[in-house]
């Protein structure tokens, strides 16, 4: 598989969750340094990853915020697929 190009997190702003979505940035910007990550201000409660254009964690779908390393995890799992 090759390089991780853009991972998009789009956040519900109403719902406060920019803080949440620029520490995952960070992190992920850390784990993945050549990709671009992205930060898409949203509504409606989600909270989804993005990693160049499928859909990798929502919390819409799960009914829940990411655990730790857990959105790394999904991110590895679909790099070695």
């Amino acid at each position: 598989m090759p390089p991780l190009r853009v991972i998009e997190i789009a956040f519900c702003v109403g719902c406060n969750y920019q803080p949440r979505a620029a520490a995952l940035a960070a992190t992920l910007r850390e784990a993945y340094p050549e990709a671009v990550v992205a930060l898409t201000p949203t509504g409606g409660g989600k909270f989804e990853v993005i990693v160049d254009g499928t859909l990798v964690f929502s919390k819409e779908a799960l009914g829940r915020h990411a655990l730790p390393g857990e959105v790394i995890s999904l991110i590895q799992q679909r790099t070695e697929d």
